[in-house]
């Protein structure tokens, strides 16, 4: 952030932050950290040349502020993560910007970005990466684990629903339910392992959501790195 503020301060007003700078100011997850400064000036001017950056031209200039920096468009940066990105990791950006309380975009806005730019680098994973992106998973763990559920063609689960007692009381949100079979999985990062305030609620939240006699099923990123044994477990319970 102190590196684009000096540089925001010596260069004006006729540029934006771009690519992987653009997402660590909009908090993309990205799966390794770019320490290049990414910066974009408009067509046809002149990309910046200092050693730690890597300049790049836009034909159309459209920018955010953020923090007070101009930033290219979430729509915009989401195409220039295509250049750099794995589909997943591509997915994963998708799903952080059309999530949460207050998303930075919607999906049918970036596919629509992604069938406007004909020719560009990454279009072309662009366009398969925004059939996969969904609203609903808040993590690029809970996006990695929908996506292997999506390969092994198993059902697709709604994601965050609220399960409630017959009266209507709320119980718990879960990442993922198979309502017709009463099967929620939750993906489980580190803090739900090493903090034990964290890990004493997991577990009164799983007997509450038992209680309703929905089974729980509790993920982590072992499952998803070697998931044989995860699958078969949800084809028998989904079964």
């Amino acid at each position: 952030m102190s590196r684009c503020r000096a540089y925001a301060s010596h260069r004006g007003t006729d540029f934006a932050f771009s690519h992987t700078t653009a997402a660590l100011l909009y908090g993309i997850p990205l799966p390794r950290v770019d320490p290049t400064i990414h910066v974009s000036v408009r067509a046809p001017g002149r990309a910046p040349t200092i050693d730690g950056f890597a300049g790049h031209k836009l034909g159309r200039w459209e920018i955010r502020m953020v923090a007070d920096l101009p930033v290219t468009t979430p729509e915009q940066t989401w195409l220039d993560l295509a250049q750099l990105l794995q589909r997943d990791a591509l997915v994963a950006a998708g799903d952080y910007l059309v999530g949460g309380s207050e998303p930075l975009t919607n999906r049918l806005v970036l596919a629509h970005a992604a069938a406007a730019a004909a020719g560009r680098r990454g279009v072309a994973r662009a366009r398969e990466a925004i059939e996969l992106v969904r609203a609903g998973a808040e993590s690029p763990g809970e996006t990695r684990l929908r996506l292997l559920l999506h390969a092994a063609g198993l059902p697709s689960p709604l994601l965050n629903h609220e399960l409630r007692t017959a009266e209507g009381v709320f119980v718990a949100r879960v990442d993922f339910a198979f309502v017709a079979k009463r099967v929620a999985l939750e993906y489980e990062g580190d803090i739900h392992r090493v903090d034990q305030a964290t890990w004493r609620k997991d577990l009164r939240r799983r007997e509450r959501v038992e209680d309703l006699r929905w089974r729980m099923v509790r993920v982590t990123a072992d499952d998803i790195a070697a998931p044989a044994e995860l699958i078969r477990r949800l084809r028998r319970l989904l079964a």
